[in-house]
C-alpha cells in the first residue's frame, strides 16, 4: 500500500488541512511525464474554501543558478490577493553534459524539449488543482529565465496571456537572416513548426532591465550590455508589430531586486487579467 493510502486513509478535508496545513498549496512536485524535473507551486489558502474562484496562472522561470524561492516569495502577496496560482519549474544543470547549465534556456537542446516539459507541468497542475486556468498563462523570467520567456513567446504564443522578459543577456530576435538562437532563420529545425508572427503580435510583451545593468557581456550588433540589448530587442519586436513595452528599473544591477522585478511584471499582468 502506498504512502498516500496509508497516511491519508479516512481523512476528512478538515482533518487533512489540520494535519498538513497548506503544504499541498506550497509543494515541490516531480513532473510525472519526466521525473528528471520538478516544479514548485503556490496557491492562495482560499483554495481550500468550499466555493473556489477561478485562478489565473503565473509561471516563474529561474535564472542560471536555479534560484526560485525569492521570486516565489515576492510573488505570493499579489497572487493571494488576486486569485492567482504560481508555478515555478526547476531545470537543473548537468543533466546531459556534466557542466552544462544553459540548455534549458534554448528550449530545445540535447534531445530535450524544455518548452514541452513546462507544458506537461501545466497540464499536471490543471489535473491536480481544478479551477486553475491553464489554457493561457502569464510568463515571467529574469536573466536565464528571460531567455526562456523570450523564446517561449516565439514557440508557443497561443499559450500566453502576457509575458515579462527580464534582461536576457543573449536574446533571440525576430531576424530571419540569422540562425537560432540570435535569429529565427532555422526556427523550424528546432521546433518542428514555423514561427507564427501573427500569434506573437497578439501577446502583450514587457521587457525589463535594471538601470545599472551595464556591465560588458560581449560584442554583438545588438549591444555590449543588457540595457543596450533590451533596447535593441524592444526595437526589433516593435518593428515586427509586437505590442511591447520596455521598463528600465531604477537603481537595479543585474543580480538584485527580485521583488522589484516581480512587482513590475505583476503590475503589467494586472492589465490583462479577466474579471
Amino acid at each position: 500500500m502506498g504512502a498516500e493510502s496509508v497516511l491519508d486513509s479516512d481523512l476528512t478535508p478538515e482533518m487533512r488541512k489540520n494535519l498538513f496545513g497548506n503544504a499541498y498549496l506550497n509543494m515541490l512536485w516531480h513532473c510525472q511525464s519526466d521525473p528528471r524535473f520538478h516544479y514548485w507551486v503556490h496557491l492562495p489558502d482560499d483554495y481550500y474554501d468550499e466555493e473556489k474562484p477561478e485562478y489565473d496562472l503565473m509561471v516563474i522561470i529561474h535564472g542560471t543558478g536555479c534560484g526560485v524561492e525569492g521570486y516565489l516569495k515576492a510573488a505570493r502577496g499579489y497572487a493571494d490577493r488576486h486569485h492567482m496560482a504560481l508555478l515555478a519549474p526547476v531545470f537543473p544543470g548537468g543533466l546531459v553534459q556534466r557542466d552544462d547549465f544553459n540548455s534549458y534556456k534554448l528550449l530545445s537542446c540535447d534531445g530535450i524539449r524544455y518548452d514541452q516539459v513546462l507544458l506537461n507541468m501545466v497540464d499536471e497542475m490543471k489535473k491536480r488543482y481544478p479551477g486553475v486556468k491553464t489554457d493561457k498563462m502569464f510568463l515571467f523570467g529574469h536573466s536565464g529565465g528571460g531567455q526562456y520567456a523570450n523564446r517561449f513567446l516565439f514557440v508557443h504564443p497561443e499559450r500566453l496571456r502576457a509575458v515579462s522578459i527580464g534582461a536576457p543577456g543573449r536574446p533571440t530576435y525576430l531576424n530571419r537572416e540569422e540562425d537560432y538562437f540570435w535569429g529565427v532563420r532555422d526556427f523550424k529545425d528546432y521546433f518542428d513548426k514555423d514561427l507564427n508572427l501573427e500569434a506573437v503580435r497578439r501577446v502583450p510583451v514587457q521587457i525589463t532591465v535594471g538601470e545599472l545593468d551595464v556591465k560588458y557581456i560581449g560584442d554583438s550588433p545588438y549591444g555590449t550590455n543588457r540595457v543596450e540589448r533590451m533596447k535593441s530587442l524592444e526595437k526589433n519586436l516593435r518593428e515586427h508589430g509586437v505590442n511591447v513595452r520596455l521598463a528600465i528599473l531604477p537603481g537595479l544591477e543585474h543580480g538584485d531586486g527580485e521583488r522589484d522585478r516581480v512587482e513590475a511584471a505583476q503590475r503589467f499582468f494586472a492589465e490583462f487579467m479577466e474579471g
